[in-house]
């Protein structure tokens, strides 16, 4: 019984020391739908309904609720969704089970290649991207690396990859007028998160970094970064010529057939004008008390026809509306509505209107040409343009009748879609099994486009998604600097200076009796009672004194000697029989004969345990490197791991695969070595 609880309690701590491993290692094939569940295995493997919802987090940061009405109503956040399982499965087996009816299957796989062909068409700047940030690097990179050939063809071709990137990114830093020490610190946050809701907003005119992620957008859209797929044809990312033709159609029919969801999706206007309807003084001037809970059926009561659910509800507004309702739409279409999309159906009285706006707001014309950058003669010569990105155009909309404004959203175009290719709303009915009253309920069949597309794609975008996080390390870790060469000389000399240094001073103090050896001793442990922190700055100022900073000697001259190794190494030497030297002494051996060939090879494992401590000390240390070399071509592995969970600190998943590449090396030396491990350990405690 006693043996038998000795065994659980060493395989429980095995299990402790393995668990956390497990956890770090799942965690890397993870995302941000599963990372948060800090499990050992990834549910999705086996779990398809797991695998449906991690797919949908890949096309959406939050949960879509705008897209799913039914789902729970507390779903928000992926941390959220991912921890209900029984939830989660429910509503993923309800996503999926049209696809079971090849009826259903058939009409869902027609209404996602109807999508994917608007898609790939619509007005790329009326879209939202969920972008990966592990993308945006490669498309940047491969941009302007594009530009760096075309201007010197020859000289790219000479040069190394290393010499390409950072050429590529001396020409970004001259473009953007930003410094960036690398790609992967290129986010486009502030681009993905363009207030394409706002009134007043409009794309910023001149900006190229702006230009740019319009055309990551369009990338997406055409499958440059979908694994498995067929791109578009040439020409098609960046000239708009390469959008027409048979190839064009070609494409356009297999996304439809293989991927017609993307995560470049057309921008809804319909959540807005549900939003307007649900503030709070537009309910109270509909009828309801303030803070009233605005649903469909609420609506319908209003509009004098029934609304299934708010994802039906007809946008744009149909003319034989409630005079409530048109009163209302007339309101959110001059004030809340993005005036990017509106455009004014220009007549000679607005013309005139909006000179006499423009003087008064301006009261010279020299002031509206500083304003404007356009010089006049008097405000008689402005006119009124259908639209234009301008602060006088933008404020003078709201004063212009409902009737003169032109509204140009996503759901007008995909109407427009639908009734030329079906010729009605009963046409769309009988094709896509709906039952809509009238053209303005029909909704983007997104859900349906993204079950198709996880009934072809599911296993291989969950293989590439684990992928991808190392992929990503791979870049970071290995393709800048000489990281990999600078650990490796940094570890070998590190182990050589030890099994050199540690055991000369440790022969010397042990054999030859000095009487200030105890005092040497105590001196050499007396350097462990201080932290490597309060060592930092002395040792950063010997190194500056002696001029070694950003040199490869800063990294290796502190790991030479070790207080510890030395007193470990002479004590085991006292333990040898005296014996020994005395016989090699009779028979004619030097001192460094006895030193080499009888004391060192009696001492192999306790060798072996210091060199594996110095391996992992060198290995591991970057606090000491990035201290001294600041230099990135001096940097280590550590010290770039260490960069990489500062930058990628949004992106944990990715951190964690970083983690899991590093320790391999440190896992295999001690596999590898076991064996002597265990005898450096024990010989020393039996003799």
């Amino acid at each position: 019984m006693f043996l038998a609880l000795v065994y659980a309690i060493l395989s429980l701590g095995g299990v402790t020391m393995v668990w956390p491993f497990l956890v770090m290692l799942a965690s890397s094939l993870t995302g941000p739908y599963d990372y948060y569940r800090f499990s050992p295995v990834v549910r999705a493997w086996w779990d398809r309904p797991d695998r449906f919802l991690r797919y949908v987090a890949t096309c959406y940061p939050r949960f879509p609720t705008e897209v799913y009405p039914e789902a729970p109503a507390h779903w928000g956040s992926w941390i959220i969704v991912s921890r209900d399982r029984a939830g989660g499965r429910r509503f993923a087996e309800a996503q999926l089970k049209g696809l079971e009816d090849p009826q259903t299957a058939v009409k869902w796989q027609r209404m996602a290649a109807d999508y994917a062909a608007f898609n790939l068409g619509y007005d790329i700047r009326n879209s939202v991207c969920t972008s990966d940030a592990r993308d945006v690097a490669e498309f940047v990179r491969g941009r302007f690396e594009a530009q760096v050939r075309s201007a010197a063809p020859q000289a790219y071709a000479a040069m190394p990859a290393g010499a390409r990137r950072q050429a590529a990114l001396e020409l970004l830093n001259r473009e953007w007028l930003i410094r960036y020490s690398s790609f992967f610190g290129i986010r486009m946050v502030a681009q993905q998160r363009a207030p394409l809701h706002h009134a007043g907003w409009d794309y910023p005119a001149d900006d190229p970094k702006m230009e740019l992620y319009q055309e990551f957008k369009r990338a997406y859209r055409e499958l440059a970064f979908t694994p498995g797929c067929q791109k578009g044809p040439a020409g098609s990312a960046g000239d708009p010529a390469g959008r027409e033709g048979a190839a064009w159609e070609r494409f356009k029919d297999y996304a439809g057939r293989e991927c017609p969801m993307t995560r470049t999706v057309p921008y809804e206007s319909r959540p807005l004008w549900l939003s307007y309807l649900k503030r709070s003084d537009v309910q109270v001037r509909l009828g309801y008390p303030q803070g009233h809970d605005f649903t469909a059926e609420d609506y319908g009561r209003l509009a004098g026809q029934t609304c299934a659910s708010f994802d039906r509800l007809p946008f744009p507004l149909p003319q034989d509306a409630p005079a409530a309702l048109q009163q209302e739409w007339a309101t959110f279409v001059r004030e809340a509505y993005p005036r990017r999309l509106l455009r004014v159906r220009v007549t000679p009285g607005l013309e005139s209107a909006y000179q006499s706006y423009v003087r008064s707001t301006c009261k010279t014309v020299q002031a509206y040409g500083r304003l404007t950058g356009k010089a006049i003669a008097d405000f008689g010569a402005i006119r009124l343009p259908e639209h234009e990105n301008s602060t006088l155009w933008r404020n003078f909309v709201p004063s212009v009748p409902l009737e003169k404004l032109e509204m140009q959203s996503a759901e007008q175009s995909w109407q427009t879609f639908l009734l030329g290719k079906y010729g009605s709303a009963e046409g769309v009915n009988r094709a896509y099994g709906w039952s809509m009253a009238r053209m303005e309920e029909a909704r983007f069949p997104l859900r349906e486009a993204m079950a198709v597309t996880f009934a072809r794609r599911g296993w291989t975008d969950f293989l590439s998604g684990m992928a991808a996080n190392y992929r990503m390390v791979g870049e970071f870790l290995f393709l800048r600097g000489q990281a990999f060469g600078n650990t490796l000389l940094l570890v070998l000399l590190s182990v050589l200076a030890t099994l050199t240094v540690n055991p000369l001073a440790a022969y010397a103090l042990s054999r030859f009796g000095m009487r200030s050896a105890e005092k040497i001793l105590l001196f050499l442990l007396a350097t462990m009672a201080f932290p490597a922190a309060v060592t930092a700055i002395p040792g950063f100022l010997l190194i500056r004194d002696l001029g070694l900073l950003n040199t490869f000697a800063a990294l290796v001259l502190p790991t030479l000697a070790s207080g510890m190794s030395i007193f470990i190494l002479k004590g085991f030497f006292d333990g040898l029989p005296r014996e020994l030297y005395e016989a090699a002494a009779i028979d004619g051996a030097k001192e460094w004969q006895i030193f080499l060939k009888i004391t060192l090879p009696m001492t192999t494992p306790i060798l072996a345990v210091n060199a594996l401590n110095a391996f992992i000390s060198a290995y591991n240390s970057w606090e000491w490197a990035l201290l001294v070399c600041q230099k990135q071509s001096h940097w280590t592995l550590a010290v770039w791991m260490y960069q990489m969970s500062q930058q990628l600190s949004d992106q944990p998943w990715a951190v964690m695969a970083g983690f899991v590449v590093v320790s391999i090396p440190t896992a295999v030396v001690f596999i590898a070595c076991q064996k002597i491990i265990l005898r450096g350990i024990v010989l020393p405690s039996m003799k």
